[in-house]
């Protein structure tokens, strides 16, 4: 009766605090800000929800701790004393009560990020309820180790210290290796392509962690064989589970595999895991639908994406003349952390691991639709980039492109097209510089009617290296409007 009323005694006063209420807003608000504008991926969003669950888990073991030490404070000791109940009594109930609202909040938060993500959809990517629930678990493992602390050391800054050294350790392992030590509560990151994850022994290892740090807690009050067994049980479920899941994770894996990419691509898929092999490489790595006259293939689980593509390249395609559309290429998914060992299947149009939304995918279908337009150009400039100025390819080229997304100026931008794989900087038409004339004129044409009909019936003419942007003019309809500038580069052949 009296540990029921204490254990209701501190659930309402933890229910109250503002501190944890405000760690859960903060990190929902946090996740959503950065999550806005990426279609949501189940292979990574609840891992670096978990990252971020370490705000909240920082905020329980710091109201633990101030619930447990609250008998080794100057004055406490005796005033708790006539009290009824013993101190072992107060610490289980301020343990049990910081692991049960930490929990409460953790996991409605968890289940609330993870509802918002599916409704941004389409949804791509496997869910792993294990990796959700090592996000919830880090909360109760941090109260409890907040309580341990509050009853064996006499100092309140050992809160602060030992959260620094897990949130320090935690993103210095992740630096290093992408999944840092496994006896950390979290591991902050998890490539959508990389071999899965020890995720249920890493729960089960966090559970076994909340049942050691209590049982520590009021080992302080005396060496009862219950607290002993329970302790050592934990101990002996936790450090091996913790060991085996470390050894399984494949961090040092990846670090050798980008180590091979960078020396030796060729041998990156023998020297590969069997399973991302079978999975990525295999015969049956990938689905492929047909809408209109361009083929998409996705892997199995990034398919619902492929609308988002069609999006990107359909209306480029249907703006080309219909002896243009006979054999354009196939769209198909790459790998981002394996992309080099990929055997180009030509002619191929590579989209990759990620995609954005409210407002963010416009850069990605850019990117998707100027390999189209490239390829339906004949462009195949060099790492360096080429020069399109002067050329009426260039017109043509924007014009295409200013089907699928607003015409952006021609000066270059940083482009990300996937978790791990980045572009250099690059123009909207990738590594084709262009300049403000060209870019006026493609603009004229989207608003000219019957730009389309000219455009088809000088194609082959529009499209030869050596049509220069005077000369294409009044094959377009246009006049002289834009001044010409000077070629800075190497000029696209």
């Amino acid at each position: 009766m009296i540990f029921r009323s204490l254990f209701l005694f501190e659930v309402l006063r933890l229910i109250r605090s503002p501190i944890p209420w405000g760690a859960a807003a903060l990190c929902l608000g946090l996740r959503l800000i950065a999550t806005w504008q990426w279609l949501p991926d189940m292979s990574v969003d609840p891992t670096s929800t978990s990252g971020a669950m370490l705000l909240l888990a920082v905020a329980m073991m710091l109201t633990a701790n101030l619930a447990t030490s609250r008998d080794t404070r100057g004055g406490m000791p005796e005033t708790l004393g006539a009290l009824s109940g013993h101190a072992a009594e107060r610490t289980k109930a301020a343990t049990l009560a910081a692991v049960m609202v930490g929990a409460g909040i953790a996991l409605p938060l968890m289940i609330g990020y993870l509802l918002a993500r599916f409704a941004m959809g389409p949804v791509a990517g496997v869910f792993d309820p294990f990796e959700a629930l090592g996000g919830v678990l880090a909360v109760p493992f941090a109260a409890t180790l907040g309580a341990m602390l509050g009853r064996w050391t006499p100092w309140l800054v050992a809160v602060p210290v030992i959260a620094f050294l897990i949130g320090a350790f935690t993103w210095i392992n992740s630096q290093q290796s992408g999944y840092g030590s496994w006896f950390l509560p979290v591991v902050l990151f998890h490539g959508p392509d990389w071999p899965q994850r020890p995720s249920a022994l890493h729960a089960i290892y966090l559970l076994a962690s909340v049942a050691l740090f209590a049982a520590l807690a009021l080992l302080r009050h005396g060496a009862r064989p219950v607290r002993l067994v329970a302790a050592l049980t934990a101990a002996a479920v936790a450090v091996p589970t913790g060991a085996v899941a470390t050894a399984a994770a494949p961090g040092e894996e990846i670090n050798h595999r980008f180590e091979t990419m960078q020396k030796n691509p060729a041998e990156l898929l023998n020297d590969m895991d069997a399973q991302v092999r079978e999975r990525y490489f295999g015969r049956d790595a990938r689905r492929c639908e047909k809408h209109s006259a361009v083929t998409y293939c996705a892997f199995p689980d990034y398919v619902a994406w492929i609308a988002s593509w069609v999006s990107a390249v359909n209306p480029v395609a249907q703006a080309l003349p219909p002896a243009a559309r006979d054999r354009l290429p196939v769209v198909r998914q790459f790998t981002d952390t394996w992309f080099s060992a990929e055997d180009d299947e030509e002619p191929s149009i590579r989209t990759f691991m990620m995609w954005g939304r409210a407002g963010a995918e416009d850069t990605y279908r850019a990117v998707l639709a100027s390999q189209l337009i490239r390829s339906v150009l004949g462009l195949r400039p060099p790492s360096a980039g080429c020069d399109l100025q002067g050329q009426s390819r260039a017109l043509v080229g924007l014009w295409l492109l200013g089907q699928a997304v607003a015409l952006a100026p021609p000066e270059g931008r940083e482009i990300q097209i996937g978790s791990s794989a980045f572009l250099p900087v690059q123009s909207p038409l990738g590594m084709v510089r262009y300049g403000t004339a060209e870019l006026g004129y493609a603009r004229r044409l989207l608003a000219t009617p019957g730009a389309q009909q000219r455009i088809w019936t000088h194609w082959d003419t529009l499209l030869k290296p050596g049509t220069t942007v005077e000369q294409a003019l009044p094959l377009l309809g246009l006049r002289p409007e834009f001044a010409a500038e000077p070629v800075k580069g190497q000029p696209c052949s």
